[in-house]
Protein backbone atom coordinates (compact mmCIF):
# COMPACT_ATOMS: atom_id res chain seq x y z
CA UNK A 1 0.00 0.00 0.00
CA UNK A 2 1.38 3.30 -1.12
CA UNK A 3 1.30 5.89 1.65
CA UNK A 4 2.82 9.47 2.31
CA UNK A 5 6.49 9.18 4.01
CA UNK A 6 4.52 11.52 6.94
CA UNK A 7 1.98 9.13 7.76
CA UNK A 8 4.37 6.56 8.06
CA UNK A 9 6.38 8.47 10.47
CA UNK A 10 3.05 8.63 12.70
CA UNK A 11 2.30 5.25 12.28
CA UNK A 12 5.64 3.98 13.92
CA UNK A 13 4.97 6.50 16.46
CA UNK A 14 1.71 5.36 17.90
CA UNK A 15 3.13 1.77 17.73
CA UNK A 16 5.71 3.37 20.14
CA UNK A 17 2.81 4.48 22.16
CA UNK A 18 3.58 7.91 21.87
CA UNK A 19 0.73 10.26 22.64
CA UNK A 20 2.32 13.57 21.81
CA UNK A 21 4.46 15.54 19.82
CA UNK A 22 5.95 19.23 20.46
CA UNK A 23 6.96 21.81 18.68
CA UNK A 24 6.01 24.97 16.62
CA UNK A 25 4.47 24.92 12.91
CA UNK A 26 6.08 25.71 9.67
CA UNK A 27 6.45 25.31 6.03
CA UNK A 28 8.99 22.54 5.99
CA UNK A 29 7.83 20.79 9.03
CA UNK A 30 3.95 21.88 7.57
CA UNK A 31 3.42 17.91 5.93
CA UNK A 32 4.41 16.21 9.11
CA UNK A 33 2.29 18.10 11.20
CA UNK A 34 -0.39 17.53 9.06
CA UNK A 35 0.10 13.75 8.65
CA UNK A 36 -1.31 13.95 12.53
CA UNK A 37 -4.70 15.48 11.71
CA UNK A 38 -5.60 11.54 10.41
CA UNK A 39 -4.77 10.01 13.66
CA UNK A 40 -6.42 10.10 17.02
CA UNK A 41 -3.74 8.56 19.06
CA UNK A 42 -1.52 11.33 19.06
CA UNK A 43 -1.63 15.46 20.05
CA UNK A 44 0.20 17.97 18.27
CA UNK A 45 0.99 20.49 21.34
CA UNK A 46 1.41 23.83 19.78
CA UNK A 47 4.33 25.86 21.61
CA UNK A 48 4.92 29.32 22.31
CA UNK A 49 8.98 28.58 21.28
CA UNK A 50 10.64 25.59 20.02
CA UNK A 51 12.87 25.54 22.84
CA UNK A 52 9.44 25.43 24.95
CA UNK A 53 8.62 22.25 22.75
CA UNK A 54 11.86 20.41 23.04
CA UNK A 55 11.61 20.83 26.86
CA UNK A 56 8.13 19.36 26.86
CA UNK A 57 9.39 16.83 25.43
CA UNK A 58 12.25 16.05 27.29
CA UNK A 59 9.91 16.33 30.36
CA UNK A 60 7.12 13.92 28.55
CA UNK A 61 10.11 11.40 28.12
CA UNK A 62 11.38 11.13 31.84
CA UNK A 63 7.63 11.00 33.15
CA UNK A 64 6.51 8.57 30.64
CA UNK A 65 9.55 6.50 29.82
CA UNK A 66 8.72 7.12 26.60
CA UNK A 67 10.67 8.84 23.77
CA UNK A 68 9.79 12.39 23.74
CA UNK A 69 9.10 13.82 20.48
CA UNK A 70 9.76 17.26 19.41
CA UNK A 71 10.02 19.27 15.67
CA UNK A 72 10.95 22.19 14.10
CA UNK A 73 10.99 23.84 10.72
CA UNK A 74 14.38 24.66 8.89
CA UNK A 75 16.87 27.34 9.84
CA UNK A 76 16.22 29.48 13.09
CA UNK A 77 13.08 26.96 13.65
CA UNK A 78 16.15 23.99 14.18
CA UNK A 79 18.24 26.13 16.31
CA UNK A 80 15.86 27.51 18.88
CA UNK A 81 15.60 23.52 20.23
CA UNK A 82 19.25 23.82 20.55
CA UNK A 83 18.85 23.97 24.79
CA UNK A 84 16.41 22.32 25.18
CA UNK A 85 18.01 19.04 23.44
CA UNK A 86 21.09 19.78 25.17
CA UNK A 87 19.55 19.53 28.70
CA UNK A 88 18.17 15.98 27.39
CA UNK A 89 22.11 15.22 26.04
CA UNK A 90 22.84 16.11 29.46
CA UNK A 91 20.58 14.14 31.55
CA UNK A 92 20.72 11.12 29.09
CA UNK A 93 17.22 11.90 28.35
CA UNK A 94 15.52 10.01 25.07
CA UNK A 95 14.45 12.16 22.27
CA UNK A 96 13.39 12.03 18.77
CA UNK A 97 14.14 15.11 17.10
CA UNK A 98 12.54 15.63 13.68
CA UNK A 99 13.43 19.09 11.72
CA UNK A 100 12.21 19.96 7.98
CA UNK A 101 14.32 21.22 5.55
CA UNK A 102 14.06 22.72 1.94
CA UNK A 103 13.29 20.65 -1.15
CA UNK A 104 16.11 18.71 -2.21
CA UNK A 105 15.72 20.66 -5.40
CA UNK A 106 16.78 23.79 -4.22
CA UNK A 107 19.69 22.72 -1.48
CA UNK A 108 22.61 24.83 -2.77
CA UNK A 109 20.32 27.55 -4.23
CA UNK A 110 19.94 29.94 -1.39
CA UNK A 111 16.28 29.08 -0.67
CA UNK A 112 14.78 31.21 2.74
CA UNK A 113 16.01 29.61 5.50
CA UNK A 114 18.07 26.89 4.13
CA UNK A 115 20.17 24.81 7.01
CA UNK A 116 21.99 22.20 4.44
CA UNK A 117 25.40 23.48 4.99
CA UNK A 118 25.67 24.38 1.21
CA UNK A 119 26.85 27.90 0.42
CA UNK A 120 26.27 30.43 2.81
CA UNK A 121 24.01 28.76 5.18
CA UNK A 122 24.11 26.61 8.11
CA UNK A 123 23.97 22.75 8.43
CA UNK A 124 21.55 21.70 10.71
CA UNK A 125 22.46 18.44 10.76
CA UNK A 126 26.13 19.24 12.15
CA UNK A 127 24.64 21.66 14.05
CA UNK A 128 22.94 19.03 16.42
CA UNK A 129 25.97 16.47 16.29
CA UNK A 130 27.33 18.37 19.48
CA UNK A 131 24.72 17.48 21.71
CA UNK A 132 22.52 14.45 19.99
CA UNK A 133 23.42 10.92 20.39
CA UNK A 134 23.39 11.31 16.93
CA UNK A 135 22.19 13.18 14.05
CA UNK A 136 21.59 12.46 10.46
CA UNK A 137 19.80 13.81 7.17
CA UNK A 138 17.02 11.35 5.94
CA UNK A 139 16.89 11.62 2.04
CA UNK A 140 15.75 8.22 1.08
CA UNK A 141 12.02 7.71 1.10
CA UNK A 142 12.25 3.73 1.15
CA UNK A 143 14.25 4.09 4.14
CA UNK A 144 12.35 6.12 6.04
CA UNK A 145 10.73 3.29 8.43
CA UNK A 146 14.33 2.24 8.70
CA UNK A 147 15.42 5.54 9.73
CA UNK A 148 12.97 6.39 12.32
CA UNK A 149 12.63 3.21 13.76
CA UNK A 150 16.67 3.24 14.31
CA UNK A 151 16.57 6.59 15.86
CA UNK A 152 13.93 5.46 18.88
CA UNK A 153 15.95 2.30 19.46
CA UNK A 154 19.44 4.44 19.28
CA UNK A 155 17.60 7.42 21.90
CA UNK A 156 16.36 4.53 23.96
CA UNK A 157 19.16 2.62 24.04
CA UNK A 158 22.18 2.40 26.80
CA UNK A 159 23.13 5.57 27.92
CA UNK A 160 20.00 7.34 26.34
CA UNK A 161 19.88 10.81 24.68
CA UNK A 162 18.29 12.79 22.02
CA UNK A 163 18.90 11.35 18.63
CA UNK A 164 18.07 14.05 15.47
CA UNK A 165 16.63 13.35 12.09
CA UNK A 166 16.60 16.38 9.24
CA UNK A 167 13.88 15.40 6.55
CA UNK A 168 13.64 17.92 3.60
CA UNK A 169 10.12 18.82 2.15
CA UNK A 170 9.79 16.29 -0.54
CA UNK A 171 10.89 13.94 1.17
CA UNK A 172 7.73 14.25 3.72
CA UNK A 173 5.69 14.27 0.40
CA UNK A 174 7.17 11.00 -0.94
CA UNK A 175 5.32 7.96 -1.19
CA UNK A 176 6.47 4.98 -0.28
CA UNK A 177 5.12 1.03 -0.13
CA UNK A 178 4.91 0.26 3.31
CA UNK A 179 3.59 -2.75 5.54
CA UNK A 180 3.87 -2.12 9.87
CA UNK A 181 6.93 -4.19 11.25
CA UNK A 182 6.37 -6.50 14.07
CA UNK A 183 6.71 -4.64 17.18
CA UNK A 184 9.98 -4.72 18.64
CA UNK A 185 9.36 -3.19 22.14
CA UNK A 186 10.14 -6.35 23.75
CA UNK A 187 13.68 -6.76 23.21
CA UNK A 188 15.82 -5.94 26.01
CA UNK A 189 17.57 -2.79 25.36
CA UNK A 190 19.74 -0.23 27.76
CA UNK A 191 22.50 -2.15 29.25
CA UNK A 192 24.23 -5.38 29.48
CA UNK A 193 24.31 -8.09 31.73
CA UNK A 194 27.10 -8.37 34.26
CA UNK A 195 29.09 -11.40 35.20
CA UNK A 196 28.34 -13.10 38.30
CA UNK A 197 31.66 -13.23 39.18
CA UNK A 198 31.10 -9.40 39.54
CA UNK A 199 28.52 -9.65 41.52
CA UNK A 200 29.92 -12.02 44.00
CA UNK A 201 32.85 -10.08 44.39
CA UNK A 202 30.04 -7.07 45.25
CA UNK A 203 28.30 -9.45 47.48
CA UNK A 204 31.45 -9.98 48.89
CA UNK A 205 32.82 -6.41 49.76
CA UNK A 206 28.95 -5.65 51.43
CA UNK A 207 29.12 -8.72 53.75
CA UNK A 208 32.35 -7.54 55.07
CA UNK A 209 31.47 -3.95 55.39
CA UNK A 210 30.43 -2.63 58.72
CA UNK A 211 28.96 0.26 57.64
CA UNK A 212 27.83 0.77 53.68
CA UNK A 213 25.68 3.45 52.33
CA UNK A 214 24.52 3.99 48.98
CA UNK A 215 24.78 6.74 46.60
CA UNK A 216 21.85 6.85 44.32
CA UNK A 217 22.23 9.11 41.14
CA UNK A 218 19.62 10.28 38.43
CA UNK A 219 20.71 7.01 36.14
CA UNK A 220 19.45 5.33 38.79
CA UNK A 221 15.86 6.98 39.22
CA UNK A 222 15.79 6.87 35.08
CA UNK A 223 16.50 3.44 34.78
CA UNK A 224 13.20 2.02 37.20
CA UNK A 225 16.40 0.78 39.95
CA UNK A 226 15.27 2.57 42.71
CA UNK A 227 12.75 0.10 43.92
CA UNK A 228 15.13 -2.86 43.97
CA UNK A 229 17.92 -0.54 46.02
CA UNK A 230 15.54 0.28 48.29
CA UNK A 231 14.56 -3.47 48.92
CA UNK A 232 18.38 -4.20 49.09
CA UNK A 233 18.61 -1.03 52.30
CA UNK A 234 15.61 -2.28 54.45
CA UNK A 235 16.87 -5.81 54.23
CA UNK A 236 20.26 -5.20 54.87
CA UNK A 237 19.64 -1.94 56.95
CA UNK A 238 21.90 -0.19 54.43
CA UNK A 239 21.26 4.17 55.05
CA UNK A 240 20.46 5.41 51.64
CA UNK A 241 21.92 9.21 50.48
CA UNK A 242 21.27 10.80 46.92
CA UNK A 243 22.95 13.04 44.63
CA UNK A 244 21.13 16.23 43.74
CA UNK A 245 19.74 14.85 40.44
CA UNK A 246 18.62 11.45 42.43
CA UNK A 247 16.68 13.57 44.93
CA UNK A 248 13.49 11.62 45.02
CA UNK A 249 14.85 7.93 44.45
CA UNK A 250 13.22 7.29 47.94
CA UNK A 251 10.67 9.07 49.87
CA UNK A 252 12.47 11.99 52.01
CA UNK A 253 11.00 10.77 55.57
CA UNK A 254 12.47 7.39 55.05
CA UNK A 255 14.21 6.07 57.77
CA UNK A 256 16.87 5.44 56.12
CA UNK A 257 16.57 8.44 54.04
CA UNK A 258 19.86 10.67 54.61
CA UNK A 259 19.29 12.94 52.45
CA UNK A 260 20.64 14.69 49.44
CA UNK A 261 24.57 14.77 49.95
CA UNK A 262 26.24 17.94 47.89
CA UNK A 263 25.83 21.78 47.96
CA UNK A 264 22.69 22.78 49.16
CA UNK A 265 22.18 19.28 50.85
CA UNK A 266 21.79 17.79 54.28
CA UNK A 267 25.12 17.67 56.81
CA UNK A 268 23.74 14.54 58.28
CA UNK A 269 24.43 12.90 54.34
CA UNK A 270 27.80 14.30 54.20
CA UNK A 271 28.91 13.21 57.70
CA UNK A 272 27.70 9.41 57.62
CA UNK A 273 29.31 9.25 53.76
CA UNK A 274 32.49 10.96 54.33
CA UNK A 275 33.21 10.02 58.24
CA UNK A 276 31.25 6.92 59.14
CA UNK A 277 30.92 4.74 55.45
CA UNK A 278 33.20 2.32 55.00
CA UNK A 279 31.73 0.93 51.68
CA UNK A 280 30.22 3.39 49.27
CA UNK A 281 27.61 2.07 46.52
CA UNK A 282 27.15 4.48 44.19
CA UNK A 283 24.84 3.24 41.36
CA UNK A 284 23.81 5.89 38.39
CA UNK A 285 26.08 8.81 39.39
CA UNK A 286 28.72 10.88 37.53
CA UNK A 287 30.60 12.02 41.03
CA UNK A 288 29.82 15.31 39.41
CA UNK A 289 30.58 18.06 40.77
CA UNK A 290 27.89 19.54 42.96
CA UNK A 291 27.48 16.31 44.43
CA UNK A 292 30.53 15.69 45.43
CA UNK A 293 31.67 19.31 47.08
CA UNK A 294 33.68 19.90 44.35
CA UNK A 295 35.68 16.35 43.99
CA UNK A 296 36.06 16.35 47.92
CA UNK A 297 38.96 13.59 48.42
CA UNK A 298 36.98 12.36 51.75
CA UNK A 299 35.63 10.29 49.53
CA UNK A 300 37.84 7.66 49.57
CA UNK A 301 38.65 8.34 53.41
CA UNK A 302 38.79 4.26 54.83
CA UNK A 303 36.33 3.44 52.43
CA UNK A 304 35.71 1.18 49.37
CA UNK A 305 33.61 2.79 46.20
CA UNK A 306 31.12 0.11 44.17
CA UNK A 307 29.95 2.26 41.29
CA UNK A 308 27.20 1.37 38.65
CA UNK A 309 26.68 2.63 35.88
CA UNK A 310 25.42 2.17 32.16
CA UNK A 311 27.91 4.06 30.79
CA UNK A 312 31.63 2.42 31.18
CA UNK A 313 33.44 6.20 30.96
CA UNK A 314 31.90 6.90 33.85
CA UNK A 315 33.60 4.35 35.90
CA UNK A 316 36.50 5.69 37.74
CA UNK A 317 36.52 8.64 35.58
CA UNK A 318 36.97 10.73 39.24
CA UNK A 319 37.56 8.06 41.88
CA UNK A 320 38.91 4.72 42.08
CA UNK A 321 36.62 1.97 42.49
CA UNK A 322 37.29 -1.29 44.33
CA UNK A 323 34.35 -2.98 42.00
CA UNK A 324 32.84 -1.04 38.77
CA UNK A 325 29.96 -2.76 36.91
CA UNK A 326 28.96 -1.38 33.37
CA UNK A 327 25.36 -1.91 32.57
CA UNK A 328 21.85 -1.14 33.32
CA UNK A 329 20.90 -0.35 36.81
CA UNK A 330 17.63 -1.83 37.19
CA UNK A 331 19.78 -4.92 36.28
CA UNK A 332 22.47 -5.12 37.49
CA UNK A 333 20.06 -4.08 41.02
CA UNK A 334 17.61 -6.57 40.34
CA UNK A 335 20.44 -9.03 40.27
CA UNK A 336 21.81 -8.39 43.41
CA UNK A 337 18.59 -7.76 45.02
CA UNK A 338 18.53 -12.20 44.29
CA UNK A 339 21.99 -13.02 44.80
CA UNK A 340 21.76 -11.20 48.29
CA UNK A 341 18.28 -13.36 49.01
CA UNK A 342 20.13 -16.37 48.06
CA UNK A 343 23.15 -15.88 50.31
CA UNK A 344 21.07 -14.74 53.40
CA UNK A 345 23.38 -11.31 53.97
CA UNK A 346 23.26 -10.01 57.73
CA UNK A 347 21.45 -6.70 58.48
CA UNK A 348 24.28 -4.39 58.77
CA UNK A 349 24.45 -2.24 61.77
CA UNK A 350 24.87 1.50 59.36
CA UNK A 351 20.82 1.75 59.48
CA UNK A 352 20.72 1.74 63.09
CA UNK A 353 23.11 3.77 63.21
CA UNK A 354 21.71 6.38 60.98
CA UNK A 355 18.79 6.22 62.27
CA UNK A 356 20.53 7.60 65.23
CA UNK A 357 22.12 10.29 63.51
CA UNK A 358 19.24 11.44 62.04
CA UNK A 359 17.45 11.46 65.11
CA UNK A 360 19.82 13.32 66.55
CA UNK A 361 20.59 15.58 64.67
CA UNK A 362 17.77 15.94 62.15
CA UNK A 363 18.45 16.19 58.09
CA UNK A 364 17.55 19.82 58.00
CA UNK A 365 19.12 23.24 59.00
CA UNK A 366 17.07 25.54 60.89
CA UNK A 367 13.86 23.78 60.58
CA UNK A 368 11.97 26.16 62.92
CA UNK A 369 11.91 28.52 60.16
CA UNK A 370 9.70 26.20 57.81
CA UNK A 371 7.17 27.94 60.73
CA UNK A 372 8.11 31.38 60.14
CA UNK A 373 4.88 33.53 59.61
CA UNK A 374 7.08 36.80 59.04
CA UNK A 375 7.20 39.34 55.81
CA UNK A 376 8.44 38.70 53.92
CA UNK A 377 8.09 35.10 53.34
CA UNK A 378 10.99 33.22 53.85
CA UNK A 379 11.73 30.21 51.69
CA UNK A 380 12.07 27.68 54.56
CA UNK A 381 8.34 28.78 55.55
CA UNK A 382 7.11 28.20 51.67
CA UNK A 383 8.40 24.76 51.86
CA UNK A 384 7.05 24.08 54.88
CA UNK A 385 3.58 24.87 53.49
CA UNK A 386 4.07 23.04 50.60
CA UNK A 387 5.52 19.74 52.52
CA UNK A 388 1.93 19.99 54.67
CA UNK A 389 -0.33 20.76 51.46
CA UNK A 390 1.24 18.85 48.64
CA UNK A 391 -0.30 15.52 47.97
CA UNK A 392 1.94 12.37 48.30
CA UNK A 393 1.73 11.85 44.86
CA UNK A 394 3.10 15.22 43.65
CA UNK A 395 5.78 15.51 41.01
CA UNK A 396 8.08 18.32 41.53
CA UNK A 397 10.24 20.30 39.21
CA UNK A 398 12.98 22.99 40.46
CA UNK A 399 14.42 25.32 38.08
CA UNK A 400 17.98 26.68 37.91
CA UNK A 401 19.63 29.37 40.79
CA UNK A 402 18.49 29.89 44.11
CA UNK A 403 15.44 28.46 44.77
CA UNK A 404 16.68 24.96 43.37
CA UNK A 405 19.12 25.35 46.23
CA UNK A 406 16.31 25.34 48.91
CA UNK A 407 14.65 23.09 46.96
CA UNK A 408 17.41 20.33 46.97
CA UNK A 409 17.70 20.89 51.16
CA UNK A 410 13.91 22.00 52.24
CA UNK A 411 11.60 20.11 49.39
CA UNK A 412 9.72 16.84 50.70
CA UNK A 413 9.49 14.33 48.21
CA UNK A 414 6.12 11.93 49.01
CA UNK A 415 6.28 8.40 48.86
CA UNK A 416 4.16 8.18 45.44
CA UNK A 417 6.00 11.57 44.62
CA UNK A 418 9.26 12.07 42.84
CA UNK A 419 11.71 15.03 41.24
CA UNK A 420 12.34 15.40 38.13
CA UNK A 421 15.74 16.96 37.01
CA UNK A 422 16.89 19.47 34.26
CA UNK A 423 20.48 20.54 36.23
CA UNK A 424 22.33 18.91 33.83
CA UNK A 425 22.93 21.45 31.31
CA UNK A 426 21.45 23.98 34.01
CA UNK A 427 19.73 26.02 31.90
CA UNK A 428 17.71 28.52 33.71
CA UNK A 429 14.00 28.52 32.41
CA UNK A 430 13.92 24.68 31.59
CA UNK A 431 11.58 23.25 34.27
CA UNK A 432 9.30 25.97 33.32
CA UNK A 433 8.29 23.86 29.99
CA UNK A 434 9.82 20.32 30.91
CA UNK A 435 6.94 20.42 33.65
CA UNK A 436 4.20 20.68 31.29
CA UNK A 437 5.45 17.59 29.42
CA UNK A 438 5.56 15.92 33.09
CA UNK A 439 2.08 16.66 33.41
CA UNK A 440 1.22 15.02 30.24
CA UNK A 441 2.73 11.91 30.98
CA UNK A 442 1.25 11.85 34.19
CA UNK A 443 -2.07 13.42 34.19
CA UNK A 444 -3.81 12.10 37.49
CA UNK A 445 -0.40 13.36 39.78
CA UNK A 446 -0.12 17.00 40.76
CA UNK A 447 2.70 19.29 39.01
CA UNK A 448 4.66 21.29 40.81
CA UNK A 449 7.37 23.44 39.66
CA UNK A 450 9.44 26.09 41.83
CA UNK A 451 11.54 28.79 39.68
CA UNK A 452 12.99 31.92 40.31
CA UNK A 453 11.75 35.55 38.65
CA UNK A 454 14.87 35.47 36.49
CA UNK A 455 13.79 31.60 35.17
CA UNK A 456 10.42 32.76 34.77
CA UNK A 457 11.40 35.66 32.57
CA UNK A 458 13.42 33.25 30.02
CA UNK A 459 11.23 30.56 29.56
CA UNK A 460 7.69 32.00 31.35
CA UNK A 461 5.95 32.19 28.04
CA UNK A 462 5.25 28.67 27.53
CA UNK A 463 2.53 29.28 30.14
CA UNK A 464 0.45 30.29 27.82
CA UNK A 465 0.60 26.77 26.32
CA UNK A 466 -0.96 25.22 29.36
CA UNK A 467 -3.43 27.66 29.40
CA UNK A 468 -4.22 27.14 25.66
CA UNK A 469 -4.11 23.38 26.26
CA UNK A 470 -5.81 23.17 29.75
CA UNK A 471 -2.82 21.88 31.62
CA UNK A 472 -2.91 21.87 35.15
CA UNK A 473 0.72 22.65 36.34
CA UNK A 474 1.25 24.62 39.10
CA UNK A 475 3.99 27.39 39.47
CA UNK A 476 5.98 28.41 42.45
CA UNK A 477 7.96 32.11 41.21
CA UNK A 478 10.35 33.32 44.11
CA UNK A 479 10.53 37.10 43.23
CA UNK A 480 13.42 38.93 44.76
CA UNK A 481 13.72 40.91 40.96
CA UNK A 482 17.80 39.55 40.57
CA UNK A 483 19.63 36.68 39.49
CA UNK A 484 20.19 35.65 43.20
CA UNK A 485 22.89 32.87 42.99
CA UNK A 486 24.70 34.82 40.81
CA UNK A 487 24.58 37.49 42.24
CA UNK A 488 26.13 35.81 45.76
CA UNK A 489 28.97 34.02 43.80
CA UNK A 490 30.03 36.98 41.90
CA UNK A 491 30.12 39.24 45.33
CA UNK A 492 32.24 36.82 47.13
CA UNK A 493 34.83 36.68 44.19
CA UNK A 494 34.42 40.07 43.16
CA UNK A 495 33.15 41.83 46.04
CA UNK A 496 30.96 43.81 43.73
CA UNK A 497 28.28 42.82 41.02
CA UNK A 498 27.08 43.47 37.73
CA UNK A 499 24.09 42.68 36.04
CA UNK A 500 22.24 40.45 38.57
CA UNK A 501 19.08 43.14 39.31
CA UNK A 502 15.99 42.40 36.97
CA UNK A 503 13.65 45.87 37.66
CA UNK A 504 10.11 44.72 39.69
CA UNK A 505 7.52 42.10 37.81
CA UNK A 506 4.09 40.96 38.25
CA UNK A 507 3.95 37.53 37.67
CA UNK A 508 0.69 36.89 39.09
CA UNK A 509 -0.70 39.75 35.99
CA UNK A 510 1.60 37.73 33.68
CA UNK A 511 -0.18 34.59 33.76
CA UNK A 512 -3.66 36.24 33.61
CA UNK A 513 -2.62 37.97 30.98
CA UNK A 514 -2.08 35.21 29.08
CA UNK A 515 -5.80 33.55 30.54
CA UNK A 516 -3.65 31.32 33.66
CA UNK A 517 -4.86 32.17 36.96
CA UNK A 518 -2.27 34.13 39.05
CA UNK A 519 -2.12 35.09 42.51
CA UNK A 520 0.61 37.23 44.51
CA UNK A 521 1.47 36.50 48.12
CA UNK A 522 4.25 37.70 50.68
CA UNK A 523 3.54 35.84 53.38
CA UNK A 524 2.98 32.44 54.74
CA UNK A 525 -0.92 32.37 55.70
CA UNK A 526 -1.55 34.38 51.87
CA UNK A 527 0.54 31.66 50.03
CA UNK A 528 -1.08 28.60 52.20
CA UNK A 529 -4.42 29.76 51.01
CA UNK A 530 -3.09 30.58 47.48
CA UNK A 531 -1.31 26.67 46.95
CA UNK A 532 -4.90 25.62 48.54
CA UNK A 533 -6.54 26.42 46.27
CA UNK A 534 -4.54 26.02 43.33
CA UNK A 535 -4.58 22.56 44.13
CA UNK A 536 -8.15 22.34 44.61
CA UNK A 537 -8.96 23.82 41.07
CA UNK A 538 -7.02 21.23 39.25
CA UNK A 539 -5.70 24.43 36.42
CA UNK A 540 -2.84 25.80 35.42
CA UNK A 541 -1.67 28.27 38.30
CA UNK A 542 1.42 31.11 38.71
CA UNK A 543 1.70 31.46 42.29
CA UNK A 544 4.03 34.88 42.68
CA UNK A 545 5.80 34.64 45.76
CA UNK A 546 7.38 38.37 47.51
CA UNK A 547 10.30 36.18 48.75
CA UNK A 548 12.91 37.33 51.43
CA UNK A 549 15.96 37.89 49.93
CA UNK A 550 17.96 37.98 53.10
CA UNK A 551 17.97 34.48 53.91
CA UNK A 552 21.00 32.85 52.10
CA UNK A 553 20.36 29.29 50.69
CA UNK A 554 22.61 26.55 52.55
CA UNK A 555 24.84 26.19 49.49
CA UNK A 556 27.78 24.91 51.69
CA UNK A 557 31.47 24.50 49.88
CA UNK A 558 31.86 24.77 46.24
CA UNK A 559 35.19 25.30 44.59
CA UNK A 560 35.52 28.08 42.32
CA UNK A 561 38.98 28.27 41.58
CA UNK A 562 41.60 25.40 40.35
CA UNK A 563 43.68 23.97 43.74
Amino acid sequence: MKRRVVNVIAEVLISKKIEYVFGVTGKTIAPFLDALLDYEEIDFIATKHENGGALMAYGYAQGSGKVGVCCGSTGGGSTNLATGVASAFMNSVPLLVITGQIPTSDFGRGAFQESTGLGQSIDTVDFFRSITKESFAAVAPAKIVEIIEYAIRSATSGRKGPVHVNIPFDIQQAEIEYEPLSDNDKLLSGGSFVESAVLKETLRLIGEAEKPVFLVGWGAVQSGASTDILKIAEKLRIPVATTIQGKGALPSEHPLCLGVLGICGHPVAAHYVFDQSDLLIAVGTSFGEFSTYGWDQRFLKDKKIIHVDIDKREIGKNYRVAVGLNGDAAIIMHQLLKIVEHNGVLPKQSGRDAEQLIAEDGRLLNPHLMRYEGRPLKPQSLFGVVKELAPDNTLFLADSSSHWAWAMHYLSIGENGNFFPTLGLGAMGASISSAIGIKLSQPKAPVICICGDGSFLMGGNEVATAGQYHIPVIWIVFNDSRYSMPEASIKKMFNRTIGVELGSTDFAKMAKSMGVRGFKVDNRATFYDALSEAIKINEPVVIDVLIDSSEIPPIGQRKLTAD
